[in-house]
C-alpha cells in the first residue's frame, strides 16, 4: 500500500502515461496507491498505515471469536485453516500463504453463519499489508519533515522511501535543504555555501529506525539488499535513494553512470543500519568503503556544479574544495562506525605508528552475491580457529594497502565471457599499473579461488588474471588457482571442498575446536496447525500440472515426453525448466520409522539468532523429509565432520575422523561416494551419532532444482512446456542398483496416474538460456544432439515452423546430427508409435529440416559417432557455419565435446583454405560472439 506525495515520484508513480508498478505474475496482487497533498504525505502514510493495522487486529479478533464460538460449525479445513492463519497473522509471508489457503474455504462456507459471512467480506485483509510512504526530497527534507520526523519517532511497521533530487524538481530545480554545497540552483545562485541535511543519520539517532542511503546505479545488489531488509524489519525503515533529475543538466540515458561516479567520488555514500543486528554484530554496514575517484570527475559532469565554475571559478573551487573535505570528513566517520573495538584500536594504532600483527584479508569480486557470502562463510571459518580475519570488495581495498597484508585470500567470481564482476573492476585496472614495484608483495602471502562456467570459453579468466598480477609483484603464491566450476556435480563447491582444507593447511591454521554449535532452528511439533501448503514450492518457482507423459522409446531407455500447464509463465527456445523433485515416498516412510517420528506430525519451525530461512513456519516430517532435504544426495564432508562430534561411541568417531583424513580419502570416496550412500545411510552406520531434526536442518542441504532443457516452443504450444527425460540409472561398484532422483520422481508420478493422463503438480521455474539464439530465423543452424540432448533442437524446429507458416517470415536451412545407441528403439520422436512416432520426418517434409544425418553407434560392426557424420557432412559444415555466418549448437553429454569441435574445424580446413590453427580460433571466436553454442552435461 503507497501513499506518494505530489510531486515528480507521483507524476512518475501514478499518472504518468507509463507505470512502475505492476501486479505479480504468480498471485496478481499489487500495490494499492494514493497520492497526498505534498505537505501532509507523512501524515496520509501514517493514517492508512494505522488503519490497516487496525482493520487486522479486529479481522484477528474476528477469527478467534468464530474459533471459540460453539455455535458456529465449520469444516476441519476451515477451523484448522483459520486456527493456523491466527497463530501466524503478524508474520509477513506466512500470513499471505495460510490466508490463500483459508478463504476458499470460507467463502464456501460463508453462507452457513453471520460470523463467517463478517469475516469473509473483510478477507481480503487477511494476507500481510506491506506499507510504503513515498516522496521526494522537498517533501522529506523540508516542507514535510516534521511529519516525517513524527512517523520516525513512533516505531511502527512502516516503509519511507525518499526519492532524492536534491532540488525542488518539479517546480522548475529551486533550492532545498537536500541541495548539496557547491550547486548553483535556484535561490542560491552564487553556489550553496552550507552542507546537505543529512537525513539519515538524524534518522539513525533514533536508534531503533532501519536507514539504508542507496544508488541503484552504482551497487544494485546493495540496494536490493535495502529494500529486502527494510521489509523484513519490524519496525520504521527510511530509504535514502540518489535520484538523477533531469533539471541537474546531465544526459538522463547515462543517469546509472551518474550514480556510480557520485559513489566512487565519495559524494553519495551507501550504507545500511540496521538495529535489529545481534549484540555481536554492528547496526552499521558500510557499502561504499573508499573514495576511488576524483570529486571533480562528479561535478563537472553536472551543470548544477560546471556553471559555477564558468561564473565564478574562485568561489567554485573554493566550494568544491570544502564538499571535498566534507565528503570525505563524512566517509571517516562512517568507517568509524563500521569497526568493532578491535579493528578502530588496529586503526589508531596504525595512524599512531604502532605494529598490530599480520594482517590477514579476504578480497571478493562478485556480482549476484555467491562470492561475497562464500567469503563471509570462509571468514568464519578462520574465526572458529581463533584467527582473525577481515572481508572486503576488491574494490574497497585500495591496491597501496595490499603491501601491509600478510595473507590475503582473493576469492574471484568470472562474468560471462571473461569479464570482471562490478566491485572488481577498478582494483583490476589498478593492479595493472606498470609503475608499481616488482617487489610491492614481496611480504605477503596469497592465494586465488575462482568461480566460473567451463561453458565459456574464459573459463575461471577474472581468477587467473588476479592471480597472475599478484605473482607480477612478488606476492609469495601459497596454492594453485583453485577452478570452481558450475559445470561440476556440486558446482563450485567440488572443487572448493578440496581447496579449502589445503588452504588452512598451508598456511598452518589450527584446527577448528571439536564443539557442537546450537543449532540455527527450532522445532515445536503442533498437531492442531496445518501446513500452509501441500507442497512446498522454493521462492521463484511455481507449480505446474504435468498434463501428459509418454514413454517415446519402447524397448529402449526409459525416455520420456512430459508436457506441463504452466499457465501465464513465460520461456524461450534455448530455456531450461528448473524442477524441484521429491524423495521417494517409500524411502521417507522407512526413515520417518528410522529416526521415530510420525510423517504426519505437523511442527512449527522458527529460527535461531541471525538465521534467515525461506521454508515455511509450519510442515508435517513428511513435507521435510520427501520435499525440503536431499537426504539421498552425496553427502557434505561438512556433515561427516559434524558426525563424528556426535559419535558417543570412540570407535564410530574414530572411523569418520580416518574417513576426513588425507589417509582415508580414497575408502571414503570407494565406500560412501561411489556407493551412492546418503544421509541416512550414514545414520545406519554411526548409530551413536544421534542426530535432532534443527540440526538435519543445517547440515543437509535442501533438494535442488534438476535443469532440463525445453522441448517445445512457446509461439507453438501457447501454455504448455514439454520435456524430453532420459532416465537416470546405474549399478553401483557393489551391485546396487540406483536411480537418479528427478528422472525418477517423474517417472513414477507418470506411472502412477497412467500415461496420456493428467498426473500432480510440480514446482517448477524457468531459466534463461545459456545459449545464444540468432538474431532472426533467416540463419542457417547446425544442431548436433546427443540422446535427449535433442530436446532443445525440437524447440527450435517447431517455433520456425510456426514463424514461417504464421507470420511469413524467412527461415534458413536446418542440419541435424543426432547421436545415439540404436534407431530401433532410441531415435527420439521418430521410432515407436503414437504421435511422437514420426516428428523428425514431419519436419523434413515441412521444409523446415533440410539435412537429418545420424550416428547409431551400435548398430553395426564398427562405432559411428556424431563427429564421423560431422566428418562426412564437412563441405555442408563449412557452408552453412562458415560461409554462411550460421549458428552451431551441440546439446548432450559432454564426452565428445572436443572430437565435435575439431571435426567442426576441419571441415574450415578442407573447403575454407585455413590452417589448422586459424579454424580452431575462429571456432574460439565463434564461441565469444555465441554462434558456437555448447550445452553438455
Amino acid at each position: 500500500m503507497i501513499a506518494n506525495a505530489s510531486g515528480c515520484s507521483s507524476v512518475w508513480g501514478g499518472t504518468s502515461t507509463t507505470n512502475p508498478y505492476t501486479t505479480h505474475s504468480d498471485t496478481e496482487r499489487g500495490p494499492a496507491w494514493g497520492r497526498s497533498l505534498f505537505e501532509d504525505n507523512a501524515e496520509f502514510g501514517f493514517g492508512m498505515v494505522m488503519a490497516t493495522q487496525q482493520r487486522r487486529e479486529q479481522v484477528s479478533d474476528q477469527v478467534h471469536d468464530v474459533l471459540n464460538d460453539g455455535g458456529v460449525s465449520m469444516s476441519e479445513e476451515l477451523r484448522n485453516g483459520l486456527s493456523a492463519w491466527l497463530a501466524k497473522a503478524t508474520d509477513l509471508d506466512a500470513a499471505t500463504t495460510l490466508a490463500d489457503k483459508v478463504r476458499p474455504f470460507l467463502a464456501a462456507e460463508a453462507a452457513s453463519h453471520p460470523k463467517l459471512a463478517a469475516l469473509e467480506a473483510k478477507a481480503d485483509l487477511m494476507p500481510s499489508v506491506s506499507n510504503w510512504i513515498i516522496g521526494g526530497d522537498g517533501w522529506a527534507y523540508d516542507i514535510g519533515y516534521g511529519g516525517l520526523d513524527h512517523v520516525l519517532s513512533r516505531g511502527e511497521n512502516c516503509n519511507v522511501l525518499v526519492l532524492d533530487t536534491e532540488m525542488y524538481s518539479n517546480t522548475g530545480g529551486q533550492l532545498s535543504k537536500s541541495t548539496p554545497m557547491s550547486a548553483e540552483v535556484k535561490f542560491a545562485s552564487s553556489g550553496k555555501g552550507q552542507n546537505k541535511k543529512d537525513l539519515g543519520q538524524l534518522a539513525m539517532m533514533y536508534e531503533n529506525v532501519f536507514v539504508a542511503s542507496v544508488a541503484m546505479g552504482a551497487d544494485y545488489s546493495q540496494c536490493v539488499k535495502a529494500f529486502k531488509e527494510a521489509e523484513e524489519y519490524d519496525g520504521t525503515s527510511l530509504i535514502i535513494a540518489y535520484s538523477p533529475c533531469i533539471d541537474w543538466g546531465i544526459d538522463m540515458q547515462h543517469m546509472m553512470k551518474v550514480q556510480k561516479t557520485a559513489v566512487d567520488s565519495g559524494y553519495w555514500p551507501l550504507y545500511r543500519y540496521n538495529p535489529s543486528v545481534k549484540e555481536d554484530k554492528l547496526p552499521f554496514q558500510l557499502d561504499s568503503r573508499r573514495i576511488k575517484t576524483d570529486l571533480k570527475k562528479y561535478v563537472m559532469g553536472e551543470n548544477r556544479f560546471r556553471k559555477l565554475t564558468r561564473t565564478k571559478k574562485d568561489r567554485a573551487d573554493e566550494l568544491h574544495d570544502a564538499l571535498d573535505q566534507a565528503n570525505r570528513a563524512r566517509l571517516s566517520k562512517f568507517q568509524r562506525m563500521a569497526m568493532d573495538d578491535t579493528d578502530l584500536l588496529e586503526m589508531l594504532k596504525e595512524e599512531i605508528g604502532e605494529t598490530t600483527g599480520e594482517k590477514m584479508t579476504i578480497l571478493y569480486a562478485s556480482e549476484t552475491g555467491t562470492t561475497e557470502q562464500l567469503a563471509d562463510q570462509l571468514q568464519y571459518e578462520f574465526s572458529r580457529r581463533g584467527m582473525r580475519v577481515k572481508t572486503a570488495a576488491f574494490d574497497d581495498i585500495d591496491v597501496m594497502d595490499l603491501a601491509k597484508q600478510g595473507l590475503v585470500v582473493n576469492l574471484v567470481a568470472t562474468c560471462g565471457q571473461g569479464e570482471f564482476p562490478a566491485n572488481s573492476k577498478l582494483f583490476y585496472e589498478q593492479i595493472q599499473d606498470a609503475d608499481l614495484p616488482q617487489d610491492m608483495l614481496a611480504n605477503t602471502k596469497f592465494c586465488t579461488f575462482g568461480m566460473g562456467d567451463s561453458h565459456y570459453v574464459f573459463f575461471n579468466e577474472c581468477a587467473k588474471l588476479i592471480d597472475d598480477q599478484f605473482v607480477r609483484l612478488g606476492g609469495q603464491r601459497l596454492l594453485d588457482v583453485g577452478l570452481g566450476d558450475d559445470q561440476d556435480e556440486d558446482t563450485w563447491e567440488t572443487a572448493y571442498l578440496e581447496w579449502e582444507p589445503d588452504l588452512f593447511n598451508q598456511i598452518g591454521a589450527p584446527p577448528p575446536p571439536k564443539e557442537v554449535m546450537p543449532p540455527s532452528y527450532s522445532l515445536n511439533v503442533s498437531p492442531g496447525e496445518e501446513p500452509g501448503q501441500d507442497v512446498v514450492v522454493p521462492s521463484g518457482h511455481q507449480l505446474c500440472q504435468m498434463t501428459y507423459s509418454k514413454m517415446i522409446t519402447p524397448g529402449g531407455r526409459d525416455n520420456r515426453h512430459y508436457e506441463f500447464d504452466v499457465g501465464n509463465m513465460s520461456y524461450s527456445t534455448g530455456d531450461s525448466l528448473g524442477i524441484v523433485p521429491h524423495n521417494p515416498n517409500q524411502k521417507v516412510e522407512a526413515f520417518c520409522e528410522q529416526i521415530g517420528v510420525d510423517p504426519e506430525d505437523k511442527f512449527e519451525l522458527t529460527t535461531v539468532g541471525d538465521k534467515v530461512s525461506s521454508l515455511p513456519s509450519v510442515m508435517t516430517h513428511r513435507q521435510l523429509f520427501g520435499q525440503v532435504l536431499d537426504l539421498w544426495g552425496k553427502p557434505k564432508r561438512r556433515f561427516l565432520d559434524f558426525l563424528s562430534m556426535k559419535c558417543s561411541d570412540p570407535s564410530e568417531q574414530a572411523r569418520l575422523v580416518h574417513l576426513l583424513s588425507k589417509e582415508g580419502e580414497q575408502e571414503l570416496r570407494d565406500q560412501v561416494f561411489k556407493e551412492t550412500l546418503g544421509y541416512p545411510h550414514l545414520l545406519e552406520m554411526f548409530p551413536s551419532a544421534e542426530l535432532d531434526i534443527p540440526y538435519m536442518l543445517d547440515f543437509i542441504p535442501q533438494i535442488k532444482p534438476r535443469l532440463y532443457s525445453i522441448a517445445s516452443a512457446q509461439e507453438t504450444v501457447g501454455s504448455s512446456l514439454h520435456l524430453c527425460v532420459v532416465g537416470d540409472d546405474w549399478n553401483t561398484p557393489s551391485g546396487k542398483y540406483q536411480h537418479g532422483l528427478c528422472s525418477g520422481y517423474l517417472s513414477q508420478m507418470s506411472q502412477e496416474y497412467g500415461e496420456e493422463n493428467p498426473a500432480g503438480f510440480v514446482a517448477a521455474k524457468v531459466n534463461a538460456a545459456a545459449i545464444t539464439m540468432p538474431p532472426d530465423q533467416s540463419y542457417p543452424i547446425v544442431m548436433a544432439g546427443l540422446g535427449t540432448g535433442y530436446a532443445p533442437f525440437r524447440a527450435f524446429m517447431q517455433e520456425r515452423q510456426t514463424l514461417r507458416d504464421r507470420d511469413g517470415e524467412t527461415v534458413g536451412p536446418m542440419a541435424l546430427f543426432f547421436g545415439a545407441r540404436h534407431e530401433a528403439t532410441e531415435y527420439l520422436y521418430q521410432c515407436g508409435e503414437g504421435r511422437h512416432s514420426n516428428e523428425i520426418t514431419e519436419f523434413e517434409q515441412a521444409g523446415i529440416l533440410n539435412s537429418t544425418h545420424c550416428a547409431f553407434s551400435r548398430d553395426q560392426d564398427h562405432k559411428i559417432y556424431v563427429q564421423d557424420r560431422v566428418n562426412e557432412q564437412s563441405e555442408l559444415v563449412y557452408d552453412y557455419i562458415f560461409k554462411r555466418g550460421g549458428y552451431f549448437y551441440l546439446c548432450g553429454p559432454s564426452g565428445p565435446i572436443e572430437d565435435v569441435r575439431e571435426a567442426v574445424a576441419q571441415s574450415a580446413v578442407k573447403h575454407g583454405g585455413m590452417s589448422v590453427e586459424e579454424a580452431r580460433n575462429m571456432i574460439t571466436d565463434m564461441r565469444i560472439k555465441g554462434r558456437y553454442n555448447e550445452e553438455t552435461w
